[in-house]
């Protein structure tokens, strides 16, 4: 799961990554956030949780 806030733009934004594997990650800040998203979508392609069946296919 990826939740992002940002209210408005007055705002500084934040952002938290989670995944059943264990994985809780947290930042604030217009570039970690957006480091953050990078990452985040990384995971989901390497997570043993996610990809466990994928290499049968």
């Amino acid at each position: 799961m990826l939740h992002i806030t940002l209210p408005d733009r007055k705002t500084i934004p934040t952002a938290t990554s989670r995944c059943q594997c264990g994985r809780d990650l947290f930042t604030v800040g217009h570039r970690k956030v957006l480091a953050l998203v990078a990452d985040h979508t990384a995971h989901r392609d390497l997570c043993p949780l996610l990809t466990e069946g994928r290499e049968a296919a």
